[in-house]
């Protein structure tokens, strides 16, 4: 845990004025299309929340939303993108109006953090990749959290930003944000083509998790 937040602050103080406006500002963002939502179609704001959440693996932000918006709408679902045993369970969250992601995600701490910011919770963490990579300092990173491990980087995250008097998903989005800018997927394509000349990456699934 001290490693971790090292890494957490020595990167925090390599965000731009960018990297801090676009963090601080991507959660609040997320919460108005939640509320907009929720009055649009009259769902609790955490059955819109969860619903989202229960699609974003593996799916961009702009589909995210997309497929959720017709999820959410009973529409046909007007684009790819998303892991369809995580589509049934949105149909599930939004039929059975749940604001809780536990029983359609038992294993999935990820999806339980985010649904709990998009509804404007910010005091947990959402430990995706990138956040995970940004705590170890390590771009080829890419671990399965179970709940005891991803606990661990939750902790390290609010430990920080209650030092920077920031809420751990403000921090969290900052860190992203800075992460991202500072490795984008073509750098770590490069270090993955490095690291299999040497053979140390083989027969792994990295490149799905960039």
């Amino acid at each position: 845990m001290p490693e971790i937040q090292r890494n957490l602050r020595s990167l925090y103080c390599r965000a731009t004025e960018s990297d801090v406006i676009l963090g601080s500002d991507w959660y609040p963002k997320a919460y108005s299309i939640v509320l907009e939502w929720s009055n649009t179609y009259g769902y609790s704001i955490s059955t819109v929340a969860c619903v989202i959440a229960a699609i974003s693996p593996q799916c961009d932000w702009e589909r995210n939303l997309i497929i959720a918006d017709d999820v959410l709408a009973d529409r046909p679902i007007s684009i790819g993108g998303v892991i369809h045993s995580n589509l049934d369970k949105a149909y599930r969250i939004r039929d059975d109006r749940a604001g809780q992601m536990l029983p359609y995600f038992p294993q999935g701490p990820k999806v339980a953090s985010f649904a709990r910011n998009l509804a404007g919770d910010y005091s947990i963490a959402t430990i995706d990749t990138h956040a995970m990579q940004a705590g170890l300092n390590d771009v080829q990173a890419n671990y399965h959290l179970r709940w005891t491990p991803y606990k661990v980087f939750t902790e390290c995250y609010r430990e920080v930003a209650v030092r920077l008097k920031l809420e751990s998903a403000i921090f969290q989005a900052i860190i992203w944000h800075a992460w991202k800018r500072l490795y984008p997927v073509g750098i770590k394509r490069h270090i993955r083509r490095q690291w299999h000349v040497v053979g140390e990456l083989e027969g792994d699934t990295w490149d799905t998790a960039i």
